[in-house]
């Protein structure tokens, strides 16, 4: 898996730049390619959250490598490697399903000698960047002071060009550099800044905190696809409710979700919401599965609701309606943040399958408890009740049914469709 190249000289730094440390953990996986890419002769270190989370006291869950090496001479010392990307070229080693990702230095992307190494938006944004430099030279181009310590685990030191150990120990989210410049280089800093912060429990930067209004119009060029994997990170990771809150402090929230946006000064939709991310918050310190497409199900509800309202009164069945607003919604979020077709498919059911669970048809029961997104559906419900739009009565029906043997269940079934048959 490793192939032995050449020997070179340990890499030099100010002695005021290097400080002894000794991190607890470190994954086996990241040690292996570290020492492989040493005795090939090449600088390596872990760089940013697994250094920083380590030193707050978390335990990382990932251990990013940078190295003097390009990607090239990084496949070469690893038969297991795959080279990725071509806005940001990577190396990714493998072990079995297991990744780690393993970037050569950059450096300052005015250096660039063409198109092929960098590339820039008019509006800023670095959109190819693989111009290579030193370790110092990578140090002031990443985005915050803790994010730019790197660690040596051979000789258990870290190498700090950008003072993040005392960024650290100050509780400080800081970028390196001018805030408004590195915004609009890559606008999604801000959501990282935000993310990073609540994470950690630490404080934005005064410089930075400023310069978020003035480059938030940035994000608006990022790519749909980018901003879903920044969704992900946000909502789905334990601080989904700070992030929500700081996202629509800094008026973030509606570059993610514009639709939703429309509907947050109403209190339904923004309790829907909040009860929604914190579940999500609880499942996750729990440990318990988190499907992306539920709450995005639920950002959009009141968006699909207006529009199957709006078709209905233009002489449309309700199920036409019904499936035509969440084409139409989905459509449009999509061009906000591009998600993956098989959530998409679950936020359809999801929705679909709530004027199915109001109206219980008794011959459609059974069906719908084996439904594969009944469970989805029903939380989907429960959550609904909660905040008064559907009544109790409705989501105790069916969690009893639920919980009873097929011959109690049965007998619900029968009951339901006597009492509808005697309505009035």
């Amino acid at each position: 898996m490793i192939k032995k190249l050449f020997s070179r000289s340990k890499p030099k730094h100010r002695a005021s730049d290097i400080k002894s440390y000794q991190m607890d953990y470190i994954d086996l996986h990241a040690l292996t390619v570290i020492q492989g890419l040493q005795e090939a002769g090449f600088e390596a270190y872990i760089v940013g959250g697994g250094v920083r989370d380590q030193m707050v006291g978390l335990k990382p869950k990932d251990f990013d490598i940078a190295t003097n090496a390009t990607p090239e001479e990084v496949k070469s010392v690893f038969d297991n490697c795959r080279l990725i990307g071509r806005r940001f070229r990577l190396a990714h080693v493998f072990f079995r399903r297991h990744i780690i990702e393993v970037a050569t230095y950059r450096r300052d992307h005015t250096h660039a000698k063409g198109e092929q190494e960098a590339q820039q938006h008019h509006s800023g944004m670095i959109t190819r960047d693989n111009v290579y430099g030193t370790l110092e030279e990578d140090a002031v181009r990443r985005d915050f002071t803790i994010n730019a310590i790197y660690y040596d685990p051979t000789h258990q030191q870290i190498v700090d060009h950008c003072n993040g150990f005392k960024d650290i120990k100050g509780h400080t989210v800081r970028l390196i550099g001018n805030a408004v410049a590195r915004f609009q280089e890559d606008p999604v800093r801000i959501l990282r800044a935000i993310r990073i912060a609540n994470k950690l429990g630490f404080r934005l930067a005064s410089d930075l905190k400023k310069a978020i209004p003035q480059t938030i119009q940035g994000l608006y060029h990022v790519p749909a696809a980018r901003l879903f994997d920044e969704y992900i990170k946000l909502f789905l990771h334990g601080k989904g409710q700070l992030n929500f809150d700081t996202l629509q402090h800094f008026s973030a929230f509606e570059v993610l979700f514009p639709l939703t946006q429309t509907y947050l000064a109403q209190p339904e939709c923004k309790n829907l919401i909040s009860l929604a991310i914190t579940n999500t918050d609880k499942r996750y310190d729990q440990n318990k599965p988190i499907n992306p497409a539920f709450l995005i199900a639920v950002f959009l509800w009141f968006p699909v609701q207006a529009r199957k309202q709006a078709l209905s009164q233009a002489d449309m069945t309700y199920s036409d309606a019904a499936i035509k607003a969440a084409s139409e919604v989905l459509s449009k979020q999509l061009q906000h943040t591009a998600m993956p077709k098989r959530f998409t498919a679950v936020i359809r059911e999801i929705w679909l399958l709530q004027n199915r669970l109001e109206r219980r048809r008794p011959r459609q029961i059974i069906a719908l408890l084996e439904h594969a997104r009944f469970r989805a559906a029903y939380d989907f419900l429960l959550l609904r009740q909660a905040t008064g739009e559907v009544p109790e009565s409705l989501t105790q029906w069916w969690t009893k049914i639920q919980e009873v043997d097929w011959p109690q269940r049965l007998k619900l079934i029968r009951d339901l469709h006597a009492t509808k048959r005697n309505a009035p």
